[in-house]
């Protein structure tokens, strides 16, 4: 079953063309990665799949109802209606900071949905429970780790029962002792058959568990393929270049990890 289908979508910032006849399709299970170097317009796709911002031609459809289509927009009430049915968690995280770990997840299914109390605390606690800080529910945003901050989101982001997730480099945020703590949530929810469309520079979360990747470039995507098929065999010399030195700069990372964790524990 299709979740999404755009076609020939742009979006312009001025005179800079960030988005140039961009399509794609994702099915139902499927967790499709979205790579490419700072700047190629990863992240403004994912805002234009959730009307964050406004795209100026091409069709986005969701479960087959069209968000935008040949360039105009449904109306407000519809589009609302098509965007409750996802979810995003972001880069820096966007908790409310004046509220407790459960009041950020109890929000929207309250003023949104207007969801009874008694419901809402359950899956409050489900969800915490899922990603492994049930017994954070009652801290501030304040005392909780990057990694900690990154899992509440992610909480939130499922409280509202989505269709699809959206992650916008749910990771760049944190430092190498916390990014993986997020990664396995997301690798548990995959294999859930929770519907993803991940921005990352995590290459290994692309090539592991995604089972589509898109490698984008200059508003582009320049090559669509399975795992196999982008980091085995690309076809564009592009794809090649980026692959090289973002493999080459993560497997530096990996062993300033490990220096660091011997000498942590030494």
């Amino acid at each position: 079953m299709e979740i999404i289908k755009v076609n020939k979508l742009n979006k312009s910032f001025g005179d800079n063309h960030v988005l140039n006849d961009i399509s794609f399709s994702v099915n139902k299970g499927d967790v499709m990665a979205i790579i490419g170097s700072s700047g190629s317009g990863k992240s403004t796709l994912l805002r234009c799949l959730i009307d964050l911002e406004k795209a100026d031609s091409g069709d986005i459809i969701m479960e087959g109802k069209p968000l935008m289509e040949s360039g105009v927009y449904t109306s407000p009430q519809e589009i609302r209606a098509i965007i409750i049915r996802m979810g995003m968690v972001f880069q820096h995280f966007n908790l409310f900071p004046h509220l407790t770990v459960r009041q950020n997840l109890e929000l929207a299914p309250k003023v949104v949905k207007k969801e009874e109390p008694l419901e809402m605390n359950q899956r409050c606690e489900a969800y915490l429970n899922k990603v492994g800080l049930l017994d954070r529910i009652d801290a501030m945003p304040s005392t909780l780790s990057g990694g900690e901050k990154q899992r509440v989101a992610i909480a939130r982001a499922l409280m509202m029962n989505p269709d699809i997730l959206l992650f916008d480099e749910p990771t760049s945020a944190l430092d190498p002792e916390l990014t993986g703590e997020v990664l396995s949530v997301m690798k548990n929810l995959a294999t859930e058959h929770m519907t993803m469309v991940v921005v990352t520079h995590e290459m290994s979360f692309a090539r592991d568990v995604a089972n589509k990747v898109i490698f984008m470039d200059s508003g582009k995507i320049l090559e669509v393929g399975s795992p196999k098929d982008i980091f085995i065999n690309p076809k564009e010399p592009r794809t090649r270049e980026f692959l090289s030195s973002i493999l080459r700069d993560q497997s530096d990372r990996g062993k300033e990890k490990k220096r660091y964790k011997l000498k942590k524990h030494a």
